[in-house]
């Protein structure tokens, strides 16, 4: 009799939690299918993917990948309809369109400095006649654009071959340094002899999931759990480490 009480209140539990996951299911991706936005770039999109596949496993759904070229393709998309939750820069996540998640990594924002230049710390960037590069639209060119006062900056959009196009602008003398995260930041001076890193990050990006605005507060819950599962069961970190990104880390919060 014992046991088939055990039995029978085994079976209740398991299925009242496949309900709740049904529920949430229908309506963070009401289509049946996770549409996840994230910008294509490995530092964003080749994390968001398995920590997109994990929440999908969850949820019991597909996953079908959005994805956005540019930072500022990105940053329109909200509101629009063309994805289910979004995985990017909580900057790029407008606060009245959407309702993001707690912190899922962070990303340090770098400076490359181009051959025979020497900067010795982040501070000595900022001086007159110094041509700082960076990617059109990005975090990175918010940061310096709210914070450069004296140096000049060179945009360049974003590109699958974006960490050789910073590399070039360095070689060419069209810049003196370049400011990016650190997925860019690191291949690029390693794709120009005598480039280095300058020493310490001037800013960090914090990517966080968000679903558009006006989903439940049962919805907002559910995805902050599977976010704050992923980080905790190795999902993040294993993704991180998959790629070699350096200056990423999974977020503490």
């Amino acid at each position: 009799m014992r046991r088939t009480l055990l039995s029978i209140a085994l079976t209740a539990g398991l299925s009242g939690a496949a309900l709740g996951q049904t529920m949430h299911a229908s309506e963070i991706a009401p289509g049946g299918k996770l549409r996840v936005g994230t910008i294509a770039i490995a530092v964003l999109g080749g994390v968001a993917e398995p920590v997109a596949q994990f929440i999908g496993q969850r949820l019991g759904v597909t996953v079908e990948p959005v994805t956005y070229n540019d930072p500022a393709a990105y940053l329109q998309s909200f509101d629009k309809g063309e994805w289910d939750i979004a995985i990017g820069p909580r900057v790029l996540a407008p606060v009245d369109k959407a309702d993001s998640t707690t912190d899922i990594w962070v990303i340090s924002l770098v400076y490359v400095a181009a051959p025979g230049k020497e900067f010795p710390d982040i501070a000595s960037v900022d001086q007159p006649g110094v041509k700082i590069g960076t990617i059109r639209g990005a975090p990175s060119d918010r940061v310096l654009t709210r914070e450069i006062k004296a140096a000049e900056i060179i945009r360049i959009p974003l590109s699958p071959t974006i960490a050789t196009d910073a590399a070039e602008l360095l070689r060419s003398g069209r810049a003196d340094v370049f400011g990016a995260d650190s997925g860019v930041g690191y291949p690029a001076a390693e794709a120009l002899p005598g480039a280095k890193i300058v020493p310490s990050a001037f800013a960090m990006v914090r990517v966080a999931g968000a679903l558009p605005k006006g989903r439940s507060t049962a919805a907002r819950t559910a995805l902050e759990t599977l976010v704050d599962e992923a980080k905790q069961t190795g999902v993040v970190q294993r993704a991180i480490d998959a790629i070699g990104l350096k200056g990423v880390n999974v977020a503490t919060k």
